[in-house]
């Protein structure tokens, strides 16, 4: 909103003032009223029933294409060369600053997940404010355990609005139940305090599961509020604990302040935490959307592999010669590999045939890319394509129109992997190899770690065809990585395509972007305007919040 706007909608506010002391007080309907909102135990239960979807599965929510497929191209996630949702622009090297000017071309995105999530903190922060007075007077949603229930979850889910927040955008205004309905916005605080409190409510939601209304009527608890999970005490628990887990890690802006995370913690909370993937049922027809992934199997410009960091899989020679070939130069290699992940062959027709010919879906295989037919190469960069796509959760698009499937939108890998880097930091390398091995050796079928090397800087096991093969300077050569380079490529590799910004998440903590990648976006314009404070850019090289050159010298 200009300032002409606001001065227009400060003159009328003062006309409606004054008239209205000349007339019969009307009840306008078109003003929210938050306590006929809230008004039954159906009305309120309903928004904690629906606060998970509606902060990440709905139009709205984080699993859209707002901010999503550019934290993707940020990270080499996905390379995209079409201008959707600013995709070309996060992806292209050298990087570009994030435009925050009035009416750029990523405005509405860079705004939705913004406006979203804070919008959806003061919807849960009404809802719990609501319930505790329904119970304050008396009534009862059906039993003190489901009473609990819902304010458990509401703070599981407020605390997931203020933290997704925390995690993309430099700051952000703090939400709480206590906080004003009426009167100024609250006002805008760095992310680390919005992260704070994030895990704050999310202790919050800990202390009501394990409260004597839940455990004096476990049964009650149970619920399906995630859509194809039944979730009961020890479920929601472990839940939430690998949600701290992962936003404790993931706030981190860059190396030093990855370092300085409380890493005893992220290991309590991750060796506490899932047990299995927390896998999503989705359906467009009930609901519950994920439209960065299911729009990436498009291919043709969204769904591209990079191998900038995926190259880190090959052990045939090939990475290391494209490395070495200047980056406007790059043509497409084929990879070899022992990962069982990737197809297998000497040529790319036979491994187009183990990924299953042009109309190949995931099955048993274990695949998760897919070498591509050879007339369905997309344009773009040299560095940014190859022959490969992503293809794990291929099945969501090419199965059915409903897009219906099963997504994982936490995978038990990732808690695994943050122990383990706690463990690390922490000098313990013989409780940190096996929560590697987990998927390298269940999914990957590489040389199991655990037993083999002793120390953090051995090499990884297997020689010339050691998992992963790491740059040792932008322009290569490789050479065997050590026990934490083993444990990023196992991240890359089990979380793509899960969560939310979980490359980019992580590698701005490790240091492994793009000099002048964006760390984080700034504060939507439209917000600022409405607040009266200017407005700014971020990122670029030299810029401000920019990654700095980094691991690999990329």
């Amino acid at each position: 909103m200009n300032k002409l706007a606001t001065g227009l909608v400060v003159v009328a506010a003062t006309f409606a003032a004054a008239a209205c002391k000349d007339v019969l007080g009307v009840n306008n309907p078109n003003n929210p009223n938050i306590a006929q909102v809230y008004g039954t135990a159906t009305d309120i239960e309903a928004v904690f029933a629906q606060g998970f979807l509606q902060v990440g599965f709905t139009n709205s929510g984080v699993h859209t294409n707002n901010l999503a497929p550019q934290l993707n191209a940020m990270s080499l996630e996905n390379y995209g060369n079409v201008a959707n949702f600013d995709m070309v622009y996060r992806a292209a090297i050298p990087r570009r600053f994030i435009d925050n000017s009035v009416n750029n071309s990523g405005a509405g995105v860079h705004y939705a997940d913004f406006q979203n999530m804070q919008k959806q903190a003061r919807a849960l922060s009404n809802a719990i404010n609501a319930l505790d007075a329904f119970v304050a007077a008396g009534h009862t949603l059906g039993s003190a355990s489901q009473n609990a229930r819902a304010r458990a979850w509401g703070f599981l889910e407020l605390g997931l609005a203020q933290g997704y927040t925390a995690l993309m955008y430099d700051s952000a205004a703090i939400v709480l139940p206590a906080t004003p309905t009426t009167g100024a916005p609250p006002a805008l605080v760095g992310h680390a305090n919005v992260m704070t409190q994030a895990l704050a409510d999310l202790d919050s939601a800990l202390t009501i599961a394990r409260s004597s209304a839940v455990t004096g009527s476990l049964a009650a608890f149970t619920s399906t509020w995630i859509n194809g999970v039944s979730i009961d005490q020890p479920t929601f628990i472990k839940i939430v604990r690998s949600y701290q887990a992962r936003f404790r890690a993931g706030v981190a802006r860059t190396p030093t302040e990855r370092a300085a995370v409380d890493w005893t913690q992220v290991i309590a909370d991750a060796t506490n935490g899932i047990t299995s993937d927390l896998v999503v049922q989705l359906s467009i027809q009930a609901g519950w959307q994920q439209q960065e992934v299911t729009n990436a199997y498009r291919y043709q410009g969204w769904g591209d592999v990079s191998m900038l960091f995926l190259g880190m899989a090959d052990t045939s020679g090939a990475y290391d010669a494209w490395l070495a070939t200047p980056m406007i130069n790059r043509q497409a290699f084929l990879l070899k590999t022992p990962d069982a992940r990737w197809p297998a062959g000497e040529d790319r027709a036979t491994q187009n045939t183990v990924s299953g010919g042009p109309n190949g879906v995931p099955g048993n295989s274990g695949l998760y890319f897919r070498n591509r037919p050879a007339g369905e190469d997309p344009p773009g960069d040299p560095w940014g394509t190859s022959f490969y796509d992503h293809f794990r959760f291929r099945y969501l698009t090419v199965s059915n129109s409903d897009n219906a499937g099963a997504w994982i939108e936490f995978p038990k890998a990732e808690v695994d992997l943050l122990a383990a880097e706690g463990y690390l930091r922490k000098g313990d390398v013989a409780s940190a190899l096996p929560l590697i091995d987990n998927s390298r050796v269940s999914k990957g079928k590489l040389p199991k770690l655990a037993g083999v090397i002793a120390t953090a800087t051995d090499p990884v096991p297997g020689g010339g065809a050691c998992v992963p093969r790491v740059p040792t300077g932008p322009s290569g050569p490789t050479a065997c990585g050590t026990a934490m380079e083993a444990l990023k490529y196992e991240y890359r590799i089990e979380t793509y395509f899960t969560g939310y910004g979980q490359w980019f998440q992580a590698e701005r903590g490790w240091g492994d972007l793009v000099e002048g990648t964006p760390l984080e976006f700034p504060v939507p314009y439209q917000e600022m305007q409405v607040r009266l404070l200017p407005f700014y850019n971020l990122g670029g090289i030299g810029g401000p919040s920019a990654a700095a050159k980094g691991t690999y010298g990329f």
